[in-house]
């Protein structure tokens, strides 16, 4: 695995500190800040959060242009002309993992790469995983799967077509900190893409085999015309150059070849430039790599693995990642990856020192005088152990996926689900949900009677449904309560939960619809599903009273406000409390006078109170509102008719008769 030699390397007479070390220092000083500043804020952090995605994200999946989504846009453009410059002066992680190196070489370690052809073509299915997918699944798998699975029965579909939320602009928010992860998943992934990808996949380890924001820059680099050019007059060819490369880019052999870098792993740190004894190196203007004939970075000729060792190490890692990507809703993308690429490197750690008679590592010898040593016997130990936990997080993901796929195909109308008399599940789909809720429990942790590490918190909703079809209400509760708990407050998952709190728990649903109102007081959901059960309880005054507290919480004016005076002027009709009922109709109108409803309930009031002109103004209001509507103009008519309007309600019931006749 090791590098070809380097020629004799001659000491650079270059003064240290130059231009270029300059001025990235001052960068990386501000990233250490910064990093800095986000450690603290995780520390502060100590709970475990769900997975959120990144800003730059936000685009493909919901057509959200935010400051990430500009950023790299620009990065990309940059990347186009300059190269992988963001990833040299930018990017946080590889600050990490130079610091890394650093420490490293101080104490005598320098780390060499790991090479591997197929392994690095990871980036680039990541950067597709992360930044295309999302588009592709819209708009290319989801319908070909509906095409599919209606010409073949066996063939799965995708699911509904999801409907593009248009472009959205969102250059502030309140929530800036909900993308980062808490501080028990920060402090492994640093721990991961610095010390362990440096230590065991080279300098840039992290970069070369898990970053999936290098997939996007690499192929844009062969495009940029910005390069590390070199003055043949002057270049000796001394080495100099590729010795402090930390990207592990032949620098002195490609520039002899092709007159300047054509490696897209270079990512323009300048580190070359300083070093070369002769000033032969520069930033300058060159034919890019996509439009000469051929020009294959130097290195090329280093890969070593077997195709069948690329393929097994291959398979271990698409096994890793897929299996770590998710987990528990806690590994993030970038994590996982990093995760499955450590994987990887010990299957190939133990599988090269079988058939070697001596193999070392960093100095570390795992394999001498064909016997393996004890660093061999941890090494193929800690390899067995991360394959056998990739296994049991890929079956985890799998298992979820099915509870997942189970639940959605017990297809009930929730309307009725949670009416008064409940739709139970029966036949097939009450077997489908016993089989969810018996899976799920075999996902639970070890401690509560399953088989995983942790609880997946996915699922939690699916077992809930699960068992909300069966009828089992008290059981569904503590799962959606979980689900509120980590994922925070959900409108309609809460308004689920109501409802399953009146169906196990009458008696207390009060009490609970009280509380989550007093913390949540902006949730449509909750009151309009409490109103209406309190006014099916018959507690109408109870309602009323509600209503009038309640709105001393909210805007006045404002969507919540409109609801409660819509529900008083209903409430206090039905009471009797005719004059107050005006009023709040009155109210409602005033903030939203094109609603012919409540023109024509508010001339029932005043039918009621007697008050016959006031009840031919509402339903002419009414009227001048409703075009073609049969129903609400036969309401209009006996409103007129009743307020007097005898003639205005004839010649209404006329037109209806002749539209009515003209129909076919």
């Amino acid at each position: 695995m090791a590098d070809v030699s380097l020629p004799q390397l001659k000491s650079s007479n270059r003064p240290r500190g130059s231009a270029w070390r300059k001025r990235r220092n001052v960068l990386l000083v501000v990233q250490g800040l910064i990093l800095l500043h986000i450690a603290h804020w995780l520390w502060t952090k100590t709970t475990i959060s769900p997975i959120e995605p990144s800003e730059s994200m936000a685009f493909v999946r919901e057509g959200v242009i935010n400051p990430g989504f500009v950023l790299f846009a620009l990065m990309l453009l940059s990347t186009a002309l300059l190269g992988r410059w963001f990833c040299g002066w930018g990017c946080h992680v590889l600050l990490l993992q130079d610091a890394c190196s650093k420490w490293l070489e101080r104490r005598g370690i320098k780390p060499k790469p790991f090479r591997s052809r197929t392994l690095g073509y990871a980036p680039f299915f990541l950067g597709f995983l992360m930044f295309l997918w999302p588009a592709v699944h819209r708009w290319g798998w989801t319908p070909l799967s509906q095409f599919l699975d209606q010409r073949y029965s066996w063939f799965p579909s995708a699911g509904p077509i999801e409907t593009w939320p248009g472009v959205s602009y969102e250059f502030s928010t309140s929530e800036y900190w909900s993308t980062f992860p808490s501080f028990w998943i920060a402090v492994p992934f640093f721990l991961i893409c610095t010390a362990g990808a440096v230590w065991f996949l080279g300098a840039k380890g992290y970069c070369t085999y898990a970053c999936p924001y290098g997939g996007l820059m690499a192929p844009l680099d062969r495009l940029a015309p910005r390069r590390i050019v070199v003055d043949p007059d002057l270049c000796e060819r001394c080495g100099v150059c590729t010795s402090v490369c930390t990207s592990h880019v032949r620098v002195h052999e490609e520039v002899h070849d092709f007159g300047s870098v054509v490696d897209q792993g270079c990512m323009k740190c300048g580190d070359c430039i300083e070093a070369c004894p002769q000033e032969a190196l520069k930033f300058g203007w060159t034919t890019p790599p996509a439009f000469r004939d051929h020009a294959p970075p130097a290195n090329s000729k280093l890969f070593r693995l077997t195709w069948r060792m690329e393929a097994a190490i291959l398979l271990v890692w698409f096994a890793a990642f897929f299996g770590f990507h998710g987990l528990y809703n806690l590994f993030p993308l970038l994590m996982a990856a990093g995760m499955a690429a450590l994987v990887a490197w010990f299957v190939w750690a133990s599988l090269a020192s079988i058939g070697r008679s001596s193999f070392a590592v960093h100095r570390l010898s795992l394999r001498s005088q064909s016997q393996t040593t004890k660093w061999g016997w941890t090494v193929r130990l800690l390899a067995l152990a991360f394959v056998l936990l990739s296994v049991q997080s890929l079956w985890v993901r799998t298992e979820l996926a099915q509870v997942q796929r189970l639940a959605a195909a017990v297809d009930l109308d929730k309307r009725l689900v949670f009416s008064s008399t409940p739709l139970i599940a029966t036949g097939p789909q009450a077997d489908q949900c016993r089989e969810g809720i018996r899976r799920h429990q075999r996902l639970r942790p070890v401690a509560s009677g399953g088989l995983a590490w942790a609880e997946s918190p996915p699922g939690w909703l699916s077992r809930a449904w699960c068992h909300t079809a069966l009828g089992e209400w008290a059981e569904a509760i503590p799962f959606v309560e979980q689900h509120l708990a980590y994922f925070g407050f959900r409108d309609d998952v809460a308004g689920d939960l109501g409802l399953l709190q009146q169906l196990a728990a009458p008696q207390d649903a009060e009490v609970w619809y009280l509380q989550q109102l007093s913390t949540h007081p902006q949730s449509v959901r909750l009151l309009e599903d409490y109103t209406r059960w309190l006014d099916r309880q018959g507690q109408a005054s109870a309602m009323v009273a509600f209503c009038r507290e309640h709105r001393e919480r909210v805007s006045p004016g404002g969507p919540i406000d409109l609801f409660l005076m819509r529900r008083l002027s209903l409430a206090t009709a039905q009471m009797g409390q005719l004059d107050e009922s005006v009023v709040w109709f009155e109210r409602t109108l005033n903030i939203e006078p094109n609603n012919p409803a409540a023109w024509l309930r508010l001339a029932e009031v005043h039918l009621q109170r007697g008050a016959l002109d006031s009840v031919v103004d509402s339903a002419q209001k009414a009227r001048a509102l409703v075009k073609d509507d049969p129903i609400l103009l036969s309401q209009v008519m006996r409103m007129l008719d009743a307020g007097g309007a005898i003639e205005e309600a004839a010649a209404l019931r006329r037109e209806l008769r002749d539209s009515q006749s003209g129909q076919p």
